[in-house]
């Protein structure tokens, strides 16, 4: 039997994808997202409908502009699929049952497309933008909130000390290298991995975190034959391992508590 709302909700994906390329370059080039109709970038052509269908309209162009003929960059389906692909699982693991739990999964949907934008664009340009960043944390504080309501503060406290602790260790690293290693916005996403996981989650979220960044580094060092001055955007790492957290953190670290 189909899931409906498993294919709803992988289509909002698709939908929400599709917004983001259009949000990040709109953000680079400091052009308000509510304002005006997308245009090729290179022609400058305003797009019709059907020309924005996600995914499909990338394959039936053959991933070229319509009108000027300029290659459609590789990144527009990827983060269409990628944001598909999220939402989908995103349903499929958390299952929302009740109002608080629906109420919940809204919260994340919404801050996943703030996160996807902010894992684009700092894959581009290297820079967390705090127009994405900073509404993350408050619709972040809400889901605590809402948390901690639901089930009593007392229950929160582990969570609460995980907060803590994250975005101190964060923060430390930010100041002692005076910027060197990461950027003030790794620690806003700290701040969102604290108040979206438990500790569990946390704990795989940031293995994983530096396990996944640790061999991109290594990739990309050994790719361009330097050793040193070579950077690597931290942020998409972080949000990699904050979904590996929130949605398989608590089975990993169950299994990997069985061995012990």
């Amino acid at each position: 039997m189909v899931d409906f709302l498993l294919l709803l909700f992988v289509i909002l994906g698709l939908i929400f994808g599709s917004f983001i390329n259009a949000w990040v370059w709109r953000t680079r080039n400091d052009k308000s997202i509510a304002k005006g109709r997308s245009a090729c970038p290179k022609c400058h052509h305003k797009l019709a409908w059907y020309d924005l269908v996600p995914v499909l309209s990338y394959a039936m162009l053959k991933g070229k502009c319509r009108y000027c003929k300029t290659r459609i960059s590789l990144q527009y389906p990827l983060v269409e699929v990628g944001t598909a692909v999220l939402f989908g699982l995103l349903y499929w693991v958390l299952r929302p049952a009740d109002a608080y739990a629906w109420a919940q999964f809204i919260i994340i949907l919404a801050i996943s497309v703030l996160l996807v934008a902010a894992f684009v664009y700092d894959a581009l340009y290297m820079v967390l933008p705090e127009k994405y960043m900073l509404p993350a944390i408050a619709l972040g504080v809400v889901s605590l909130g809402l948390k901690a309501y639901h089930i009593g503060w007392d229950a929160m406290i582990p969570q609460l000390i995980g907060l803590a602790v994250v975005v101190l260790f964060y923060t430390g690293l930010w100041f002692f290298s005076r910027g060197k290693w990461l950027g003030a916005g790794d620690i806003r996403i700290a701040a969102v991995m604290g108040l979206l996981l438990e500790p569990k989650q946390l704990l795989v979220g940031l293995f994983f975190t530096y396990i996944i960044g640790a061999a991109y580094g290594l990739y990309v060092v050994r790719k361009s034959k330097k050793k040193r001055g070579v950077k690597v955007p931290f942020g998409p790492f972080m949000i990699i391992g904050l979904y590996i957290g929130l949605l398989f953190g608590n089975t990993i670290a169950n299994w990997y508590l069985s061995f012990l």
